[in-house]
Parts: structure tokens; C-alpha cells; sequence
């Protein structure tokens, strides 16, 4: 292991974007943090099961669903088969219950002379992300209370369904929402979904940085 490496993994670790680098067959050979709980999750779209044979106990990335899993596996072996960075590609991933969010897919070659015929996959629960509340705080200096309101409008919510889900008047809501406009310099919704998209970072939340180290993560 090189000196830079640690710190590579741990700047891997700080993403709340699931990164893994897998070789042609699925074998996952690096995972980061999110990665690990995404696989792990009981009802998610993509799963990590143990891979059969062999001397060394490996994990295989898969899907929940068989058309899934076929999809993903030749999106891999595309990207891995490639050595110009132009093939793979995106796809989406349902969850295994209705409530369960659905994972969104992209996988690309990884171009590494030195390791030949690898693949990096990034996915992301869609959903919104915990965070949003906190950027749109400290990037447009949002109230607690403006920042979830702001957050509920991002998701698509209606005015009346965030009042009553903030415990709020729709009066309070709207002047909320003509505060939120003013400090975003938006004027609409739909400006506002744009912004919030455009300036939301896939970072972890800072409680991640004492999370335990997950076995996963590497596998030579």
C-alpha cells in the first residue's frame, strides 16, 4: 500500500456516493463506506453476496432483481473490456418493497495500465439526501425552519402537505417560502429544484467519520 492510498480511501469514505471497483466478473475489489451500507441494506436494489470459489472470500455486486442484475453485469463487462474510457453506462435499480428507495447506476472503466480490465461503479439512493437542509443554511444563510421548508419544496412537495408535515400554518409556509425565494434569488419551484440539484455535494455527514471500519473495503 502506498503512502497516498490511506488517504484516498478515506476521501472515498467522506462521499455520500456509493464507490466500488469491480473486475469483470462482478468481484468487488474496493468499496467505499456508503457502498458497504448500500449493498447491506435488507430490501435494496443492489446486493454484495458472497462470491463462490476461490481461496480468498470475495463479494460479487449484483442486483435484487434478475433483468437488474443482467444489465448491470453487462454494463460491467463492457467498461471493463474497454480501453479508450468509452463504454458503460447508466441505469436504474429498484428496491425489493414499495417503500424501499430504487438506486441509480452509472459504470465506467477504470483506465489503469497497471490493472487492466476493472470497472468503477457509483450509485446513489434516490431519494434526497440528509444534507440538504444543512447546504441550503450555510449557502443562502436559510433558518432552520426556512432550510425545511426550502428541502420539502426540492422534493416536489405541495405548500399544504409541508405545512401540515412541519406542523405549521399555510401562512407561516408561504412567507417561509417568499423568504426562501429572496435569499436564493429564485422566484419559482421549479428555480428552486434546479438550484438545490445544481448546489447539493454527495458528502457524508460528519457523524460517518467514527463509524467503524468496514471489512469490505478492500480485497486483494
Amino acid at each position: 500500500m502506498t503512502a497516498w492510498q490511506p488517504a484516498a480511501a478515506a476521501a472515498l469514505d467522506a462521499l455520500a456516493l456509493a464507490v466500488l471497483v469491480v473486475d469483470r466478473q462482478g468481484h468487488i475489489l474496493h468499496a467505499n463506506r456508503e457502498a458497504t451500507d448500500l449493498i447491506e441494506r435488507p430490501d435494496g436494489a443492489l446486493s454484495g453476496r458472497p462470491a463462490t470459489g476461490g481461496c480468498q472470500v470475495t463479494r460479487h455486486l449484483g442486483a435484487r432483481h434478475a433483468d437488474g442484475r443482467a444489465r448491470l453485469l453487462a454494463l460491467i463487462q463492457a467498461a471493463c473490456d474497454d480501453r479508450h474510457g468509452e463504454a458503460g453506462g447508466f441505469l436504474q435499480l429498484e428496491g425489493g418493497t414499495p417503500d424501499e428507495p430504487g438506486v441509480s447506476v452509472c459504470v465506467s472503466p477504470l483506465i489503469d495500465a497497471a490493472a487492466p480490465g476493472r470497472a468503477v461503479v457509483v450509485a446513489r439512493l434516490l431519494r434526497a439526501q440528509g444534507r440538504t437542509e444543512v447546504q441550503l443554511r450555510t449557502l443562502f444563510g436559510l433558518t432552520r425552519a426556512e432550510a425545511q421548508v426550502g428541502a420539502a419544496l426540492a422534493r416536489g412537495g405541495c405548500l399544504a402537505e409541508i405545512a401540515a408535515a412541519l406542523g405549521i400554518s399555510v401562512t407561516t409556509a408561504r412567507t417561509h417560502v417568499a423568504r426562501i425565494f429572496l435569499k436564493t434569488g429564485t422566484r419559482q419551484q421549479s428555480q428552486l429544484v434546479a438550484l438545490v440539484a445544481a448546489v447539493q455535494l454527495p458528502v457524508a455527514g460528519y457523524e460517518a467519520e467514527a463509524a467503524p471500519t468496514h471489512a469490505l473495503r478492500s480485497s486483494r
